[in-house]
C-alpha cells in the first residue's frame, strides 16, 4: 500500500446531527477538545472532518489507533510510527488531508477577497508586487491565495508554523515553485493542486516530491 495519499471531502455534511455524533463517536479526545474550541458549527464540522479523513487515510495503511505527540513548535505527528507523516487543513466546508513516508505541509483555502494589506505588511516584497501587478480583482484573489496555500504549506513543512515570519522566505513561481529560505538546507519540493471549487490546495513536502493525486472521498465513507 502506498504511503503517499491526498484526499479531500466536504464536511458540510456534518450538519447533520446524527453524523455529526458519529464523527465525534471516533474522534480522538485532543481532536474533541480542539473542535470545542470552535465558535461556529461549520468549524467544528471541518475539524472533525479533517480526523476522520486522516484515520481513513491511516487505516487504509493498517494504522487503525491515533496516538499524537507534539514538535516543539506544536506540529502533531505520530508517536510510535516511524516513516508516517501527516499534514492536515480546512478552510469552509473543505478538509484537506495529506500522509506520506517523508515530512510534508499540506493547506487548502477558499478564494475570498485578496487580502492586500496582509501581504503588503507580511509577504516578500516580490511576492506582495506581483499580486498588486495584478490587472483585475479577481486575478489578485486566485494569486493571493496562491502563494498563501504555498506559504502555509512550506510552514507546515518545517514545524515551525508561525514562529516563522511569512516574509522571511520567499515563494518563486517559475515553471517548477521553489522558495528562497534560511531555515535550513533541506530541499523542498511544492506542488498544487487543482478540483476543488473556489478553493486553492497546495503541499510542500521535505527532501522528497509529494506525487500523490488529489482524491475526492464522502466523509460518510470515513464514519
Amino acid at each position: 500500500m502506498k504511503t503517499n495519499t491526498l484526499f479531500v471531502a466536504d464536511a458540510g455534511v456534518l450538519s447533520d446531527e446524527r453524523l455529526y455524533e458519529a464523527a465525534c463517536a471516533r474522534s480522538s479526545a485532543q481532536r474533541k477538545e480542539k473542535t470545542d474550541r470552535y465558535r461556529f458549527r461549520r468549524d467544528r464540522n471541518a475539524s472533525l472532518g479533517a480526523e476522520l479523513l486522516l484515520r481513513h487515510a491511516l487505516e487504509r495503511l493498517g494504522i487503525h489507533e491515533l496516538d499524537y505527540s507534539y514538535g516543539e513548535a506544536g506540529k502533531p505527528y505520530l508517536a510510535g510510527r516511524e516513516g508516517v507523516f501527516f499534514s492536515l487543513s480546512h478552510s469552509g466546508d473543505y478538509v484537506l488531508c495529506a500522509v506520506a513516508d517523508h515530512e510534508l505541509g499540506a493547506d487548502i483555502e477558499c478564494v475570498k477577497n485578496a487580502k492586500m494589506k496582509i501581504a503588503e505588511r507580511f509577504f516578500c516584497t516580490d511576492e506582495y508586487a506581483h499580486i498588486a501587478a495584478q490587472e483585475t480583482e479577481e486575478a489578485r484573489q486566485a494569486l493571493f491565495f496562491r502563494y498563501w496555500t504555498l506559504k502555509e504549506s512550506f510552514l507546515k513543512a518545517t514545524g515551525l508554523g508561525l514562529r516563522l515570519p511569512l516574509n522571511q522566505f520567499e515563494v518563486v513561481l517559475n515553471s517548477e515553485i521553489a522558495v528562497v529560505q534560511n531555515v535550513d538546507d533541506r530541499s523542498y519540493f511544492f506542488r498544487e493542486y487543482d478540483g476543488v471549487p473556489g478553493c486553492k490546495c497546495a503541499v510542500c513536502a521535505a527532501d522528497a516530491p509529494f506525487a500523490a493525486e488529489l482524491q475526492q472521498i464522502s466523509i460518510t465513507d470515513c464514519l
